[in-house]
């Protein structure tokens, strides 16, 4: 049986000035089976959420375009569709929770409206039987006295009820895949902690494949089986998420598991944080793209892009210096 959604050498460039262009996702390729939680992650910049809208037909043309590659949903590649039958996949088959629900809910119309229009968008059934939809969702969501919260606006729902509803228009038409872009980033880590449970408690009841997309790799330890580690553009590292935290093989991976805040950590002593910037994409350094911070760093860095190798627990890497590459 194939993956529920294979993504081959994906490259989506954008173009930044008359003559320069950049690679935002540079030959990406993963699977995410049936049922699966797969997590994306790395910096701001590093690829991550041009994938995701890579996947759902969304990047905007121009300045952005889909140089090469696949993106099979059930073995039907999303790229040779037309954008009538994209429309039908978008929302349906595969939905999304996007990163600021304020700037994704429209402000002028109910919670109640927008969430049955989301229902109406992808299914035959009365406007009546939107709204009862839309009521039973938000009570899947956990949001208090459903009958009376479909009347209200976003201005009046907390940040935590406003990603809540976001949720609930992404499953409005019980996709198959839900990606979800940095669903937590705007919230308290109370609230924080409750979307992610909601999110994985949904899932598994719906057996939803979900993408996952995040710059915390605290999050990703709750959530996912699988991680995959982006910088500039390219997957560095890839692999299960327990063998990931018990044995990091890329340097990028080490830094981002290193500056994740400890409780033992002494009083006065700083958070580590990774020396220097992500790269600008349009004037990448020669060699790995991570050369400039890496404190592992050799000759033979600087002289060449490390291509993505299998090693031999079969996790995958993109390091001249890992171990175990076949």
């Amino acid at each position: 049986m194939g993956a529920l959604l294979e993504v081959r050498d994906l490259t989506t460039r954008f173009r930044v000035g008359r003559r320069v262009f950049i690679n935002a996702a540079d030959h990406v390729g993963f699977t995410l089976d049936e049922g699966e939680t797969l997590a994306i992650v790395g910096e701001s910049g590093s690829g991550k959420s041009v994938t995701a809208l890579s996947v759902m037909g969304l990047v905007p043309n121009p300045p952005g375009r889909i140089e090469h590659g696949e993106i099979l949903f059930r073995g039907e590649d999303l790229l040779k569709l037309t954008p009538r039958r994209m429309r039908g996949v978008r929302g349906n088959k595969i939905g999304m929770i996007f990163q600021e629900p304020m700037s994704s809910l429209n402000p002028v119309f109910t919670i109640g409206s927008q969430i049955a229009e989301a229902i109406l968008t992808h299914n035959d059934v009365s406007r009546a039987e939107a709204r009862s939809r839309a009521i039973e969702l938000l009570k899947q969501v956990e949001i208090p006295d459903p009958e009376r919260r479909v009347k209200t606006y976003p201005h009046q729902m907390s940040g935590g009820m406003r990603q809540r509803v976001m949720i609930c228009m992404a499953l409005a038409s019980s996709p198959d895949i839900l990606i979800a872009d940095e669903p937590t980033t705007a919230l308290d880590v109370t609230i924080q902690a409750q979307i992610l449970e909601l999110i994985r408690s949904l899932a598994r009841e719906r057996n939803t494949a979900v993408l996952f997309i995040t710059h915390d790799l605290g999050v990703v330890a709750g959530i996912a089986r699988r991680a995959i580690v982006m910088y500039a553009g390219r997957i560095v590292e890839m692999g299960p998420v327990k063998e990931l935290f018990a044995k990091p093989l890329h340097p990028y991976t080490r830094g981002l598991l290193r500056a994740i805040p400890k409780l033992a950590t002494p009083r006065g002593q700083p958070l580590y944080t990774i020396p220097g910037i992500v790269p600008d994409l349009s004037r990448l350094p020669l060699g790995c793209a991570f050369v400039t911070r890496c404190p592992d760093r050799e000759a033979i860095c600087g002289k060449g892009k490390p291509p993505l190798r299998t090693l031999g627990d079969g996790r995958q890497c993109a390091c001249f210096l890992a171990e175990g590459g076949v």
